[in-house]
């Protein structure tokens, strides 16, 4: 299937490991002009080589981090001036935040920031222009809705869902789509080191709650945020889609 992708642009943040590099890999596969961002540029650089290397165009390495204040604004004109536009906002940024019950304020700024507001004022950058060329795809990575404990991430992913629904439907009439994606467990550094480090409890984990049996790959969400992302799924919008080998429990 021709995903109709090539010299589309597209920016994907946190895309220094886990969903975010396997996403640019399939992008830049589909022949889309790329940029990733992270804060570690090694990483990206890293990257870059590599997708390079397949004879796809090599990508414009962006390290700066989303939750500083200036940021959105700078981050924008680097796609612009790079890709001289964007069609593609593939929000990855962001990670797990567990937190005792009585947290402070300052553990729930940093959670929030990260995991909603930075998105949220990044993709604003980008809507003008999508909105002027009546052409756009915004695909958020976000998590589950099925939190086992208090967890900073649980409730700002939940209010990405909320907001990118309610601009699903502003943003229709313009050829825009936004949808949210939350993964299951994916073979990534967050859930081996972080989530998941201890190979025989992760084994556990996987027979008890994941009925395809395995951890997911990146490339696994990758092919479907390639598809939300083309023009073959322009019908498709205000969704959330669970990629977890059938680890969600409840059906609506």
């Amino acid at each position: 299937m021709d995903l109709q992708l090539n010299d589309r642009t597209c920016l994907i943040t946190g895309a220094s490991q886990g969903i975010g590099k396997g996403t640019a890999r399939v992008m830049a596969a589909e022949g889309c002009r790329i940029a990733i961002l992270a804060r570690r540029k090694a990483l990206l650089d890293e990257l870059a080589d590599e997708i390079a290397e397949t004879g796809a165009t090599r990508p414009q390495v962006i390290d700066e981090d989303i939750t500083e204040e200036d940021a959105p604004k700078q981050i924008r004109d680097r796609v612009y001036d790079s890709l001289g536009g964007l069609d593609v906002l593939v929000n990855c940024a962001g990670g797990s935040r567990p937190i005792p019950w009585d947290a402070p304020d300052d553990a729930w700024h940093e959670g929030m920031t990260l995991n909603f507001e930075a998105l949220r004022r990044l993709t604003l950058q980008f809507i003008p222009k999508m909105r002027d060329q009546q052409w756009g795809r915004i695909i958020n990575i976000t998590g589950t809705s099925e939190p086992g404990a208090v967890n900073i991430a649980s409730s700002a992913k939940a209010a990405v869902h909320a907001w990118a629904k309610g601009l699903s439907r502003v943003l229709a009439p313009d050829g825009i789509t936004i949808n949210c994606l939350p993964p299951g467990r994916i073979n990534s550094e967050q859930i081996l080191n972080k989530v998941h480090p201890d190979p025989a409890e992760r084994q556990a984990f996987v027979e008890a709650n994941i009925p395809a049996g395995y951890l997911g790959e990146p490339e696994d969400m990758a092919c479907l945020i390639a598809f939300l992302a083309s023009p073959l799924a322009r019908y498709i919008t205000g969704e959330v889609i669970h990629v977890d080998g059938g680890m969600r429990r409840f059906a609506f």
